[in-house]
């Protein structure tokens, strides 16, 4: 009985013009955003193997150990084409500084408040399906009973849940065609470049990101169908399901950042900067003050000093000086950059806590705003993609313990700073009598620790399984609501 049910209701949704126009427009938009999309990720993707070409060239340019400053690049999400999330509003890459802790760059909150500002095929699911799966379910119940046809299906063998699961059995046979449509066109478009690639686990994330869209859709279809069995006229709860359709896309997203700024403040970047500024103080009176302790000559007097530029990375080396400069270079790093290496982190922890806030404030909005579907949908499939603010903390976090390991690579190849060669290619007798316009030989670097990054699928799921888990349960209580109001509905 559910299944007659269930095909009569199919046919009759997949005949009408709402479904027609939704499927039509659905496709019409995949083929028009993901090519543009595609290009833009295959542009992103051409920038990252030239950015990566041109680092490893310069190390091989790098004559002196403090030159060592390479570029660290993250990799494009080839899944942005389905969620771009935040791929284009934060940095992509990090330079390794011995005096420098690398920092995540651009917004850090509040990103909810261009819900509908990237375009990608999540959005087409936001609005598009979204809206389409309220008009498949507004007339579902109401609309039988205005046109006297419920009555006559419940006046004979059929039970009420029969009539119910029928209609949502057949709703959701109806959805998953513009859902699946736009899925395999999706991907049969983005195939079509040639410098795409997927790896195992971006066939995991695409089937992950599926079955999220259909619990999406499902979880709005469900929405409508309970205002179709609260309401007596279809009318009437057509503008339900719209309203409370506005209410989950805009409102809580929006109201939930706004919250969130307001439950945690941020800390003042003004008394950030005075901080780091104390503390760049205490790097120079602590340096001092055990440069004095050591007893050793002054350092002051740097002067003719002839720099040379091709160092590598855009730095230059010191190809000829004086006696005396030589003497206080050799003690001015072995002194300074240990310190250097010390505040940096001060530094970091200073610009941490500051962000750390703004964290706690993205975290609060996204807790917030899981009241709505459409948010818990939009999370889910930014962390799927790799898109969201945790994958590019992640990456950032990667980054960090490879700037300690080129620093210990510099440490013991330089002993503890205090060799030359940190600062100079040229010994002390060839630094007084190096011809001009001589180039020293580039280092070694055979042993330079490499940075390896890869996206953490494990890592991806912990974050969207919580999501996911309450989109369900959202479903799950729609449809509950919905029974209830059904078996109570005057079908009259």
């Amino acid at each position: 009985m559910i299944w007659r049910f269930a095909k009569k209701e199919f046919l009759l949704n997949i005949m009408t013009f709402k479904f027609a126009v939704g499927t039509t427009l659905c496709v019409l938009l995949t083929a028009v955003f993901v090519p543009i999309l595609g290009k833009a990720y295959q542009e992103r993707l051409k920038v990252y193997n030239e950015n990566i070409t041109y680092n490893e060239r310069e190390l091989g340019k790098v004559t002196v150990y403090k030159n060592i400053t390479p570029m660290i690049y993250r990799p494009p999400s080839v899944l942005a084409v389905f969620s771009e999330g935040l791929e284009k509003q934060l940095g992509n890459s990090a330079t390794i500084e011995y005096d420098k802790v690398p920092e995540i760059t651009g917004a850090a909150a509040n990103h909810y408040l261009s819900i509908f500002s990237v375009f990608d095929v999540s959005l087409i699911f936001k609005i598009v399906i979204s809206v389409l799966a309220l008009l498949v379910a507004y007339d579902a119940i109401s609309g039988e009973r205005e046109h006297g046809t419920l009555r006559l299906m419940l006046s004979g063998t059929a039970a009420r849940y029969q009539v119910l699961l029928g209609k949502l059995v057949a709703g959701l046979m109806v959805l998953v065609v513009p859902v699946t449509i736009a899925f395999i066109l999706g991907w049969l478009i983005l195939l079509f470049f040639p410098m795409v690639e997927l790896a195992g686990t971006d066939w995991i994330r695409f089937g992950l990101m599926f079955i999220a869209s259909l619990v999406f859709i499902a979880t709005i279809y469900n929405l409508g169908l309970l205002f179709s069995c609260l309401a007596r006229r279809s009318a009437i709860s057509l503008v339900l399901g719209l309203f409370m359709w506005i209410i989950f896309a805009v409102v809580i997203p929006n109201g939930s950042a706004h919250l969130a700024t307001q439950i945690i403040p941020a800390g003042s970047e003004d008394a950030m900067n005075e901080q780091i500024r104390l503390l760049q103080q205490d790097l120079r009176d602590e340096s001092w003050k055990a440069f004095e302790a050591s007893g050793r000559k002054s350092m002051s007097g740097r002067q003719q000093v002839s720099d040379v530029s091709g160092g590598g990375f855009g730095h230059g080396y010191v190809r000829s000086c004086t006696a005396a400069t030589w003497h206080n270079n050799t003690l001015r790093y072995s002194f300074e950059v240990p310190f250097q290496i010390k505040y940096a982190n001060k530094y970091a922890e200073v610009k941490d806590n500051y962000l750390r806030d703004l964290f706690e404030q993205t975290a609060l909005a996204n807790r917030l705003s899981r009241f709505s579907p459409v948010s818990l949908y939009e999370n889910i499939m930014s962390t799927l993609a790799g898109t969201d603010m945790a994958s590019f903390r992640q990456f950032i976090e990667a980054v960090k313990p490879y700037r300690n390991d080129i620093i210990e690579y510099m440490r013991s190849h330089t002993d503890n700073f205090s060799s030359p060669t940190f600062w100079t290619p040229c010994t002390k007798e060839e630094i007084e009598t190096r011809p001009k316009g001589d180039t020293a030989s580039p280092l070694e670097l055979g042993d330079l620790p490499r940075f390896t990054y890869q996206s953490d699928l494990v890592g991806s799921l912990r974050r969207a399984i919580p999501d996911l888990a309450f989109l369900i349960f959202g479903n799950v209580l729609f449809f509950a609501m919905t029974f209830v109001a059904f078996l109570r509905y005057d079908v009259r």
